[in-house]
């Protein structure tokens, strides 16, 4: 288990929001790129960033806070999502050095492209899920379905995909805990490595996440721009068990 801290960048700031409403955020860095420095002074080895405005979008909005912080720190590995829905835009990213891309309401509305992408890129890119009440939700959020998230998990489970994103909606940013029970059915479901993402408040919380088979890390960021989580204490522990 390792916590991965979360760079939400919107017009250009880092912030984080509550159940994905974009008039909820709180801005915590004007410019990201000090965020990534912040995390990467912690110990952190990995970030998680998502580009709010291009995930509603479905552009690369903030294409050139990303490109800044992956130039700037060439040690971290990046992940990123939010607004990739074509094979340029992933090529371009690639080319500038990102080391995975997350594919989310791509990936529900348009399989074949996904499928493609994960042929082209095997384990480089990130399924992403993101869902209410087990049912996925897709374009930042804004639109629902009646699809169980397990039944998409189980649709690519032969493609190779690098790890599995799940986000609870209603838990994100609220700061009550994860969804430890849904997150534990979309482990049982695929043999993809699992990123929990979503109500995350502290150290004890990863812990229950960790006992989850299959669970691979969790997304933190309001956990730790507040300070419930502390993240050099997190990734001491789990590096002694």
């Amino acid at each position: 288990m390792i916590p991965i801290p979360a760079i939400d960048i919107q017009n250009g700031r880092c912030v984080r929001l509550k159940m994905g409403d974009l008039s909820s955020a709180t801005t915590y860095y004007e410019n990201p790129l000090e965020a990534a420095e912040f995390w990467l002074n912690k110990g952190t080895k990995k970030i998680h960033i998502v580009d709010l405005d291009g995930a509603l979008a479905g552009d690369s909005s903030n294409s050139t806070s990303v490109i800044s912080i992956r130039e700037t720190f060439p040690e971290l590995d990046i992940q990123l999502g939010g607004g990739i829905r074509n094979m340029k835009t992933l090529e371009n990213y690639f080319e500038k050095g990102i080391d995975s891309l997350i594919l989310g309401s791509v990936a529900i509305k348009n399989k074949i492209f996904f499928t493609e992408a994960c042929k082209k890129y095997p384990k480089k890119i990130i399924l992403g899920i993101d869902a209410r009440k087990g049912f996925v939700s897709t374009e930042a959020w804004t639109e629902s379905s009646q699809i169980l998230a397990t039944d998409i998990v189980k649709s690519f489970s032969d493609l190779p995909i690098k790890a599995l994103i799940y986000t609870d909606i209603s838990k994100d940013g609220m700061m009550q805990g994860p969804n430890i029970e849904e997150t534990k059915q979309i482990s049982l479901s695929t043999q993809i490595p699992v990123i929990a993402s979503g109500g995350v408040r502290n150290l004890n919380d990863l812990i229950e996440l960790s006992k989850i088979n299959n669970i691979y890390g969790a997304i933190c960021g309001k956990s730790l721009y507040e300070g419930t989580l502390d993240f050099s204490e997190a990734t001491e522990y789990f590096k002694k068990i």
